[in-house]
């Protein structure tokens, strides 16, 4: 089934329309692999520098508070215990790395989901052609007032980095503009809508190229196990 996409042009007037052919796009939009692409997105962007104290760690005298036995009370060390005041921090957070990989394919997968999705909400919306001329933050403004997109989160898709646009869009609030090549699943779910440029809609949507593998040549590991041999005898 194909999904009709109205085009306009650069001041906001209709430019005829594209077809989009679900299939192309995975044929259903994959919630799950959403989620977890989302969550690996969110997860590398975190610093991870949170670090606590621990009893080795905190200033304080390693002199035992008094003695084990005979005073009545419960047995105590010194005063850098994580049960006092002052003291470290029990099981607390250390300084670690909260990025995970997805494969290469699943990325793929899950922005054309994200597309696909958009394109049934009626949350996609293609323009030909953006080219300024120079920065004018009244054309991107203009825009976005035809498609009525003003005072939404909008993510803009350009084929390749443009300067111009981007400078033009940068001081408008909840406006993002990002080469395609940049696009990402992450970043089309946190915008409500997504503007891309034609060719760049068309990149997007186009058969994912088959990942090439490098491999040695046939014969190679055997050639450098003798060589090691003979350089041992």
């Amino acid at each position: 089934m194909a999904i009709e996409l109205k085009t306009i042009d650069a001041t906001g007037k209709p430019a005829g329309s594209v077809q989009v052919d679900e299939a192309a796009l995975g044929g259903m939009v994959k919630h799950r692999l959403l989620h977890q692409a989302a969550v690996m997105y969110h997860a590398n962007l975190r610093q991870g520098t949170h670090c606590t104290k621990t009893r080795a760690e905190v200033s304080g005298s390693t002199k035992k508070l008094y003695k084990q036995k005979g005073t009545g009370r419960a047995r105590a060390g010194n005063r850098k215990s994580g049960t006092r005041v002052g003291g470290g921090v029990i099981h607390g957070p250390k300084p670690r790395d909260y990025s995970f990989s997805m494969p290469q394919k699943q990325r793929q997968a899950a922005l054309r989901a994200a597309l696909l999705g958009k394109a049934k909400d009626g949350e996609l919306h293609i323009v030909t052609s953006l080219a300024f001329e120079a920065p004018k933050t009244k054309q991107i403004t203009g825009l976005l007032a035809s498609l009525g997109l003003t005072g939404q989160t909008v993510l803009v898709g350009t084929d390749g980095l443009k300067r111009n646009v981007h400078l033009s869009a940068r001081n408008v609030p909840g406006v993002t503009v990002v080469p395609a090549a940049e696009v990402n699943a992450r970043q089309a779910l946190v915008h409500k809508h997504l503007l891309l440029e034609q060719a760049a809609f068309e990149r997007l949507t186009a058969p994912a190229a088959p990942i090439k593998r490098s491999r040695k040549p046939k014969g190679t590991r055997k050639a450098a196990a003798g060589t090691v041999r003979g350089a041992e005898g």
